[in-house]
């Protein structure tokens, strides 16, 4: 009976293990000869050699799982300064590095690509992500590197609802030839996010695979760092670096209700570009023939501008001193005057227009009686004991407590919060 019970144990076991070994995330690493799909968590394990040409390197085929990069990298098989390399067009094949779809079909939500890691020189995109009509695309893409890629870094096609977070997009677009391109390219794509990145060498100033000097003009250079395409609405772009592209940021005609905030968008395009080709690129470029209003700006740092006024740039950062709004004490009444040390906690309320999260802290403490350091004692940024007392003869004691908030740029304001020590008890 006893030997029953362990071998039935034992059998339980087994079976756990087994079923731990068949969930584990795929690992991923040498060459992938034909598109790779993937079902469950994976993982790479090296770096990837893509010899694909037809299709995706690796593909999501299932919603809700992730793919990490581990600090690896996804090489495809063009070679961006060869156009013999590169796909024809934009369109078919889907000769992708990642994509979570080749279509509305087969587009897989919930989706997340996790870097570190680099995915370079494919045919046409390094990342695609599509999205399908009425279903919440909820892709996040974060830490990873676009390099060197024929046509986009990261392009979206109706994606919506999504985070792209602190990637890297550079030297993508080189080769796309007549394609709108660059280092992330939002079509029809509308409330996401793309904040925290970066985009630098982005885009090919001509219409043709392989420039030829002298042919550029402002209206050939359709490329990007980031592109508002199509009717793309209702997307942040936010605290990103976007410099050295053909264009900075290119908003087409329909694109509209964006919110672009707290960018630095300067020195689009590069100074070696400007000196071969002349005025071909701007920080931000607007398609449109008017209302150049429909997109909201604000607090960016950028110099170059053509589109439908009013003009976004110059429109350098005005950086002031936090705002506190609100100070308060608990308690802000100590009793009985009994010569004890009463721990108080201050709650304060600041706003700053460049920075979410000045740091606050208690700078002074004075009382209307005379007090020494014994009597206050500050334990924390917003804590501190006083002590329950007060002058015989006296009507209350009262502690004046200043409170400091000081933002990323080192701009302060001070406000102050009393406690006091009646002479009575409140009634």
């Amino acid at each position: 009976m006893r030997y029953g019970t362990c071998a039935r144990a034992m059998f339980v076991l087994l079976i756990l293990f087994g079923c731990a070994e068949f969930a584990r995330a795929e690992d991923i690493g040498g060459t992938i000869t034909a598109t790779k799909i993937i079902i469950e968590d994976s993982r790479l394990v090296g770096d990837v050699i893509c010899t694909t040409t037809t299709g995706p390197c690796i593909q999501f085929g299932a919603p809700n799982i992730t793919l990490r990069l581990n600090g690896f990298t996804i090489t495809g098989p063009a070679n961006p300064d060869n156009s013999a390399t590169c796909d024809a067009t934009s369109g078919a094949p889907p000769a992708d590095g990642i994509s979570n779809g080749t279509n509305a079909a087969t587009s897989q939500p919930g989706v997340q690509i996790i870097g570190p890691g680099m995915v370079q020189k494919f045919k046409r995109h390094g990342i695609l992500i599509v999205g399908a009509a009425g279903v919440s695309t909820n892709v996040t893409v974060k830490y990873v590197t676009s390099h060197y890629n024929c046509f986009s870094g990261l392009l979206t096609s109706l994606m919506t609802d999504s985070v792209i977070e602190a990637i890297v997009s550079v030297r993508n677009a080189a080769n796309s030839g007549a394609a709108t391109c660059g280092g992330n390219c939002l079509v029809n794509s509308n409330n996401n996010q793309i904040s925290r990145s970066h985009f630098s060498g982005n885009g090919s100033v001509c219409p043709t695979a392989l420039c030829v000097a002298g042919t550029a003009t402002a209206a050939t250079n359709n490329d990007f760092g980031i592109g508002l395409i199509g009717t793309s609405s209702g997307n942040v772009i936010e605290s990103n670096s976007i410099g050295g592209n053909t264009n900075g940021i290119l908003i087409q005609a329909g694109a509209s209700g964006n919110t672009i905030r707290q960018n630095v968008i300067a020195g689009n395009p590069p100074s070696q570009v400007s000196r071969d080709y002349g005025p071909v690129g701007f920080d931000v470029k607007d398609e449109a023939a008017s209302n150049g209003a429909r997109n909201t700006f604000l607090r960016n740092w950028c110099i170059t501008y053509s589109g439908p006024g009013p003009a976004p740039c110059p429109t350098l950062p005005v950086v002031a001193a936090p705002t506190i709004t609100a100070l308060s004490a608990t308690p802000n009444t100590l009793w009985p005057p009994n010569q004890q040390m009463i721990p108080v906690t201050l709650t304060v309320h600041v706003s700053d227009d460049s920075d979410s999260a000045p740091a606050c802290e208690i700078s002074n403490v004075t009382a209307n009686e005379l007090i020494d350091t014994s009597d206050s004692v500050i334990t924390g940024p917003l804590t501190l004991t006083l002590r329950a007392a007060r002058a015989g003869k006296g009507a209350e004691r009262i502690y004046t407590i200043e409170v400091t908030c000081t933002n990323s740029s080192q701009l302060s304001t001070s406000a102050t919060v009393t406690v006091a020590v009646p002479h009575d008890q409140a009634k």
